[in-house]
């Protein structure tokens, strides 16, 4: 008898301590979606939230589990979960399937999404909200996205994105900001695209499904789970892990410590402080940092990761060091061919290369003759340039003054020179460029304003060295106001480091010239140069 009143008392104490475990409110809203229309569709995002939500059940979670939702359900079960969030202890958020990032924002995409532009992205679910719903949570929030699989819709958003737009579309998802409290997992690297398996689960869920219930701190169950996905994919996938929750969160318990007795007790555990250490590692994010935690721990679980991120932010140094090399001065000088009533024409523009970036913008902006000159230089030197411009006055297809129009340059830059072609026009031109090379290198520049500052209306010129003198007016033989106004451009850009100088003030110097024959700049000063 009393043995059976001693194992009915085991059993309640048991089934008292299982309820406080989890006694707190724990929701989740788990999307899985596979089955496209529109698009390839993916063979394991179904599974994956149906094994993920009976996983999260058992960690004491009351999970909604949701698979292949079009757009009205999907918005359907996002509502629901928002309003399941208010006052819950801890709220998670898991999404399986297709996913893209437009201009630095995270779309989820239904089952049904056509995305032919940027205006066709509102139906979509953006992934900040997601963040926004979580918040209201009182303890811990955790996103999850398993979610990136290569940008099915790219092709269709560059060609119809708003032409023009300096508006990038990537690979992968873009990075978010963690906020307090809060976990964000992403199945691989910012801008990187994730496998999604050949098994029942994708390589994260996988992951992600041997080791949620891990005893230990929510911190170090994820680190594990990004550890793993590392190990499974042998390096292929790097998950990224955002944490900026920095208390003690134990989804199910702590780990259980066995007593031992001092002649059985084992020696310290090397990789003992490793998790606390990767996780302060991460926060910093310095190629300094994943160094000091190899250094430190080079044969614990998160050495590879370690590894990895160095490798990635070593070849990312390498690749800015080759953009940045590119940045500065350029002059570029276009020729363009005969071409039904356009007759051949040369042209000269000063082009400024800043952090990898070409901009120059010519003329008075919104005005006709005014042009803008934007694209990206890679770190082999390409660039694919786009001119956006109104059209000036006489146009030779007698088309309206201040009329649009746009092309693309081509460009190919290597060490001091480049060159390029124009495409997306009818008209045939071709561009030689060459850096410029600052006169005076060691020259304060604010020097350089302050004496230009006395010389007669700022203006500039390149003069051969047989007609540098005394800066006195003087007659000129063999020399034309359009000349001058090339060698105008250069050597204004080559002093002020300004290129938009070359399009302001050259211009005005080249008309005082056309309508008197003079051309009065800082270098040179003279008359009797020949109108054309």
């Amino acid at each position: 008898m009393r043995l059976s009143q001693y194992l009915t008392l085991c059993f309640l104490l048991l089934g008292f301590s299982s309820l406080n475990a989890h006694a707190d409110k724990r929701v989740a809203l788990v999307i899985g979606n596979g089955a496209y229309r529109n698009v390839p569709a993916l063979s394991n995002p179904t599974n994956d939230a149906a094994d993920v939500g009976a996983v999260l059940k058992r960690s004491g979670f009351d999970p909604i589990v949701a698979t292949d939702l079009d757009q009205s359900a999907m918005q359907e079960a996002v509502l629901r979960f928002a309003r399941e969030a208010r006052g819950a202890d801890v709220a998670l958020f898991y999404y399986s399937g297709h996913a893209l990032q437009f201009a630095g924002v995270n779309y989820l995409v239904p089952v049904d999404a056509v995305v032919r532009d940027e205006v066709d992205l509102r139906r979509l679910v953006r992934a900040d909200e997601i963040l926004a719903d979580l918040q209201q949570a009182k303890n811990l929030r955790i996103l999850v996205l398993d979610a990136c699989r290569d940008n099915p819709f790219a092709e269709e958003l560059r060609r119809n994105v708003g032409q023009g737009r300096s508006v990038t579309v990537s690979r992968g998802l873009a990075k978010m900001e963690s906020p307090d409290g809060t976990i964000i997992s992403y199945a691989t690297q910012a801008g990187r695209t994730a496998d999604d398996g050949d098994g029942r689960n994708s390589p994260y869920t996988s992951s992600f499904l041997e080791h949620i219930r891990d005893p230990g701190n929510v911190n170090s169950v994820f680190q594990t789970i990004s550890a793993g996905v590392y190990q499974r994919t042998k390096g292929t996938q790097v998950p990224e892990l955002s944490l900026s929750f920095f208390g003690e969160y134990y989804l199910n318990g702590k780990p259980e410590m066995a007593a031992l007795s001092p002649a059985t007790a084992p020696q310290a555990d090397p990789c003992a402080d490793a998790g606390d250490h990767w996780r302060s590692t991460e926060a910093l994010g310095t190629l300094a940092a994943f160094k000091d935690h190899l250094v430190r721990f080079p044969a614990c679980a998160f050495a590879d990761l370690a590894r990895s991120r160095i490798a990635a932010l070593a070849k990312s140094a390498d690749e800015a060091k080759q953009i940045s090399a590119f940045d500065g001065t350029w002059i570029g000088r276009e020729r363009c061919q005969a071409e039904g009533p356009f007759p051949e024409s040369y042209y000269q523009h000063a082009l400024r290369i800043k952090n990898g970036v070409l901009h120059a913008a010519f003329g008075d902006d919104g005005k006709p003759g005014s042009s803008i000159y934007d694209g990206k230089i890679e770190a082999d030197g390409s660039a694919s340039i786009r001119v956006r411009g109104l059209l000036p006055e006489n146009d030779p297809l007698r088309r309206p003054a201040g009329s649009p129009y746009q092309y693309k340059i081509v460009l190919a830059l290597k060490d001091a020179s480049g060159s390029g072609v124009r495409t997306e026009t009818s008209r045939p031109c071709q561009m030689e460029l060459t850096k410029l090379v600052p006169q005076s290198p060691g020259a304060n520049p604010a020097e350089i304003d302050a004496k230009r500052t006395n010389r007669h209306d700022d203006k500039t010129a390149v003069i051969p060295p047989e007609q540098r003198g005394d800066g006195k007016a003087r007659q000129t033989g063999g020399l034309t106001c359009s000349t001058m106004r090339g060698r105008c451009a250069a050597a204004c850009a080559g002093f002020t480091g300004n290129a938009n100088c070359a399009s302001t003030v050259c211009p005005r110097l080249e008309a005082e010239c056309m309508s008197s024959g003079c051309w009065h700049g800082r270098g040179f000063s003279g008359c009797g140069l020949a109108k054309r």
